[in-house]
This record gives structure tokens, sequence and C-alpha cells, in this order.
């Protein structure tokens, strides 16, 4: 995990260093090319990750993503901008000494939001290490990433299968670049905390005024739901692509807020990053457009920041639709324009699954927005699914509102493209709620700006009245001894809690059972002991690579293989038969099992439900039950977990 955060951390150095040189150079016509330098590092992560990126697709396109190649690579562009290099390095340590002399003042707030930020990525780290349990995961996400390492580049299709071998794979590319290095699927992770955490740093960039007290209310309205922060570590592209998606929009309000080129030119960066990821993103290249269409029109974004931009976009997502066009002779393969190596029955199958709810439960709504029922249903969805049971869901929406009251202007644009993406996905996307999470991530982001606005309109009265009353509390913990017994009585506060909390959970008997997430994090219970306790089939695919049991027919977990190895630290012992290898309807069973050498079975509780049923196929649980029927006479049960789920053991031999 270390190695792996070192790697991210190189990758977004020498992206700054190289975005630094464009910004100069862009903003070189205006009175105030920087913010400061703290804006620019705050704000140029994403970017710098797009531009990393863009630099790899080109290598990775000529499978030069290799060592000798990458590391001289590095090297000598780093010395071919040394004085961005420094410059670079210079408001690093600006930034730094700026926070000792903000604590220094009085104001602790800068330290607390720096210090904040370590704990959360430490924490986001820690859960980062349980194995996913998301079948893409293992089936598409790190199978692609590890492919492009092997190949040092792009091949087609990327894995082997016609479809996911060939979607836009930028993200997954940004996995294999820490991957290369870590070596394990954790730096995915990694790269994936740092995307999220880099755009709580861009948002909280957007204020005016305070960005350490930006960066709290960043935090508690985002981190505090469990649709964001369960999804942080996961090496998922879902919430990557949604922060690369929603960082262009922040862009080009920061454009039309300073008319700083560069700003739009990092709008064109991450929407390159967004679209060059999945093809859903294609939606915000339409939205960003329209609302960048009456500036084109009159003519104030000169012809060559429209160049540069295009270029920029170009550079970062044109590859995968260029290949796309070139190899298959369709740029948005699958969809429209033909879908050579599928055949109609699966791309009629595929369309069908994403044009309804994913579960059948909410199959009953109407996504046509021209009926009346359809605006039902979707005000319905959205008060259920994104604001019942959420307070900062409902504090999002009153900034907006509150925003919108006080500068409607500058605001109004951020709330039309919020609802229109919330209206894209709900008739075009209705698949799962995880299609949403741009909408979700630009709510929030647009209740942030509201706030912003609404304190610029406050700040005389903050500066005349509320300043003045926190001035005597700033003197008092300015006080040299304020500053020794600060540390002291927080680091005396937080043993206390952690040793109150030990004996509470039974201190060195604490039961896997009772614990939680943050009982890892303190160290109290390992991973191991933590997921044996919390997560399906991890404790029975260990049992089964501890024991070396084989062959073990488990036809109800789409990714049993995948999982079992992702859950013995990277072991594939051939321990499963793959869940797809079922006896042909109709053929002999007791010569599907002597083949397969099967010895042991599992069934999980729902193995019966209609759920499992759609996802596996009626056809194929039907094939796999008949086997299980076939061998249960002649088996005995060996294990039993807390899930329900049981192990059989099969005696060929024995008697039925």
């Amino acid at each position: 995990m270390i190695l792996g955060w070192c790697t991210v951390l190189s990758i977004v150095l020498w992206g700054l260093v190289i975005d630094r040189g464009i910004v100069t150079r862009l903003n070189r016509h205006c009175d105030q090319p920087f913010r400061d330098g703290a804006d620019f590092l705050f704000s140029g992560i994403l970017p710098a990750l797009a531009i990393s990126g863009g630099a790899a697709t080109v290598l990775g396109a000529f499978h030069g993503l290799r060592w000798e190649i990458v590391l001289p690579v590095v090297v000598i562009s780093m010395i071919w901008r040394r004085r961005d290099l420094v410059a670079v390095l210079r408001d690093l340590g600006s930034l730094l000494r700026k926070i000792a002399a903000q604590t220094k003042s009085g104001n602790p707030l800068p330290a607390l939001a720096a210090f904040t930020c370590i704990i959360l990525c430490y924490v986001s780290s820690v859960l980062a290490l349980f194995p996913s349990g998301i079948a893409d995961v293992w089936v598409f996400h790190i199978p692609l990433a590890t492919s492009i390492i092997e190949h040092a580049g792009f091949v087609s299709p990327q894995i082997d299968h016609p479809f996911y071998g060939n979607i836009p794979l930028f993200f997954n590319l940004l996995f294999a670049l820490v991957m290369m290095v870590s070596g394990h699927w954790t730096g995915a992770s990694v790269m994936n905390i740092a995307i999220f955490f880099a755009f709580l740093f861009l948002l909280s960039s957007c204020a005016s005024r305070w960005r350490a007290c930006g960066f709290f209310l960043v935090a508690a309205l985002i981190l505090s739901i469990p649709f964001f922060r369960g999804s942080v570590g996961e090496p998922m592209t879902d919430l990557a692509r949604s922060c690369f998606s929603v960082a262009a929009v922040l862009f080009l309000w920061r454009y039309l807020e300073t008319r700083r080129p560069a700003e739009l030119f990092h709008c064109a960066l991450v929407l390159g990053g967004a679209v060059g990821g999945k093809y859903t993103e294609l939606q915000m290249v339409g939205l960003i457009g329209l609302a960048l269409l009456p500036m084109l029109l009159k003519g104030r974004v000169s012809l060559p920041l429209f160049l540069s931009c295009l270029w920029a976009f170009l550079a970062v997502a044109g590859y995968w639709y260029a290949r796309n066009l070139i190899v298959l002779g369709n740029p948005i393969y699958p969809f429209m324009f033909g879908h050579p190596g599928l055949t109609d029955a699966w791309m009629a199958d595929y369309m069908l699954e994403l044009g309804r709810a994913f579960d059948p439960a909410n199959r009953h709504f109407v996504t046509n927005l021209a009926t009346l029922q359809g605006w039902r249903d979707f005000l319905h969805i959205l008060y259920q699914w994104f604001l019942d049971s959420k307070p900062n869901a409902f504090v999002a929406l009153a900034l907006i509102l509150a925003g919108l009251a006080v500068a409607f202007r500058r605001i109004a644009f951020l709330a039309a493209i919020t609802v229109a993406m919330f209206v894209i996905w709900y008739t075009v996307m209705f698949n799962h709620i995880r299609w949403a999470t741009p909408a979700y991530l630009l709510f929030f982001s647009t209740g942030f700006i509201g706030a912003s606005l609404v304190r610029e309109r406050l700040d005389q009265w903050l500066d005349r009245r509320v300043l003045p009353q926190v001035a005597p509390l700033a003197k008092i913990a300015s006080s040299p001894a304020s500053m020794v017994a600060s540390p002291v009585a927080i680091g005396l506060l937080a043993g206390g809690l952690w040793v109150s909390h030990w004996h509470r959970m039974g201190g060195t008997d604490i039961d896997p059972v009772k614990a939680k997430e943050l009982d890892v994090v303190l160290g109290m219970i390992s991973v191991d002991a933590y997921m044996e306790s919390h997560r399906e089939a991890y404790f029975m695919y260990r049992y089964i690579a501890d024991h070396d049991l084989r062959t073990v027919f488990q036809p109800f977990d789409t990714a049993n293989t995948l999982l079992s190895t992702a859950y013995n630290d990277g072991r594939d012992g051939g321990w499963q038969l793959p869940r797809y290898v079922l006896p042909a309807p109709g053929s002999d069973i007791d010569a599907f099992i002597r083949d397969n050498h099967i010895g042991y079975f599992i069934v999980p509780p729902d193995a019966g439900s209609a759920f499992l049923a759609e996802r596996i196929g009626e056809d194929k649980i039907a094939v796999a039950n008949s086997v299980i029927a076939r061998m249960m006479p002649r088996a005995s049960l060996i294990l039993t977990d807390r899930f329900g789920w049981k192990l059989y053991r099969f005696d060929a031999d024995r008697a039925s």
C-alpha cells in the first residue's frame, strides 16, 4: 500500500510539472495567472492525472509501457521542465509554511484540515485492503489492468471478451500504472482514493475564502454518505469517472468566474479522462457544449484557446474511439454502428438489460417522461433514493436554493446541468443507481458552490461581527502554552477513547461478528478475521484453499474462481470448477461429475431465488440443481458458515 501511494504521488508530481508550464503559457495575458500556489496544487491534481494518463496512452499505443522506456521519458521530461519542477516544489513548501504560520497566529483550521485529510486517507487505505465483493472488479477491471501491464500497452480485445475487451480503458490504464510498481490489486484502490480526494481538493478550492473550512463542509456533505464513502477504495471506475466528469463542470464554472484560459483547458483535460473511461460520459460533452455554445457563437472563446482545448480532449480520450473505428468500424463499439464479434441475440439481451432496472422490484416504474406517471415515478425515485433519510442531502438542496436566491446567474447553469443529468439517468440509464453517481456528486458540489456564494454575501457581516468575537480565542490558541498543550491533550484523549473502546469490545477477546470496519482501522482486529465474519464466501473459499479441497462445484456464484483467487492472496489452486462449466442438457450427469473430478459442492441459501435465476439464467440454474440433486444422496455436510452457505463432501463410492 505504501509503495502504491508513492507511485501515485510520483504520477501526480510529473503531471503537475507538465501542467504548470501549460498553465503559465495559457494564462500569460491574465493580470493574475495563478490565484496562488495552493490553488494550483489543489485544483491541478485531476488535470495532472489526465496528462499522465494521456502520456501513458501514447506509450501504450506503441507497447511502450516498459520500465526501460517510461523511466527515461520521466527523467528527461523532468530535466526539460526543471524550472516548473522547482516552481511546484516551491508551491508545496509555501503551502506548508502557510499552514504553520496560520497555526502560530491562532488559526488551527488549515492544520486540522490537513490532519483530517491524512486520517481520512489512512482510513480509506485500510478499508481498501478488504478484497472487493463486486464480481466486476475481478471479472473485468483488475484483469484489464493486468492485461495492459502484460502487453506493455493495448491490444484488441484487451481481455477475452469482444465487448469488455474493447471499451475505453483510461481508468484501467491509471490502475495499471500503479500496479506496475506495486504488483498488487490494491494499487488500483490507491489510485481511486487519490482521484476522489483530488476531487474534494478541487471542490474546496472553488471557495473564494476559507478553503480549510470549505474542506470540512465538503467532507461533511459528501463523505458522510455511504453511497460515496463505500466506493472510495473499490477498484471500480464508476466513482473515478464521476469525479472527472463533475470536475469538468467545476472547471467550466471556474472559467466563467475568472476567465482564465487554463481553467477551460483543464475542463477539456478532465472531460477527456471521463469520456476515455466510459461511453456514458459522452453526455457531459453535450451538456458542457451547450453551456459553452453562447460564448462560442459570440466569439468570447478565442480560436487558439478552443483548438488547444480540443487538442487536450482528443489527446486524452481520442485513442480509444479511433482504435475502435479502425479495428471494429465503430467508434462507440458495440452501440449504434454495428457490433462485429457479438451476436444479434447477445446484443439484444444486453440492450434489454441496460434499458430496464437491474432489480426486478424496480421495473414497474415508468421512465417515459412524456407521461404524467413518468414524472410521478421520477420524483418518487429522486426523493426515495437520494433525499429520504439523508439530512446532508436536504442541506445540499437548501444551499442550492440559497445560492440561486443570492447569485442566480452564477449558479444557475450548475443547477440546470444537475437536473439534466438526473433526467438523462432516469430516462436512459435507469439500470442501477450507480449510473447516477455523476449527477448525485454534482448535486452536492452545487450545494457547496451555493454555500460559497452565500458566504460571499455575508463577508462584510462576518468581518465586522463574527471575526472580532473570535479574535480573543485566536490569541489564546496562538500562545506557546496552548501550542504545546493542545497536541498533548488531543493525544491523551484519543488514547483514552481507544482504550475505552477496546475494553468495551472485549479486550483481547473481541467478537469478530460484532466488530465494525472502524475496529479494523483502529488495529483491534485483523482484516481476515473481520472479512470471515462479514463477507459471504470469504471464510468458505479460504477454508477450501487451506484444506486443498478439489474439485468444488459452485455454480451459484458468478465470479467463484476469481473471488477464490482474490480471497486467497492471489493464489489460484484450481480448487473450484468455473461456474459456467455445466453439463449439456440431456447429457450424462454421472459422466460430468466423474470427468470433472467433483468431490465437493456448495449450496448457498439463495440458490433458488428469482434474482439469482435471472442473473445466471433459469436454464443454467435448473441444470446446476439437477447435478446437485444427483450428488446429494451420497453427500455429507462438512461445513456451514454464518451466512448459511453449506459445503458438502461427495462420496462417489457411497451407496445412495
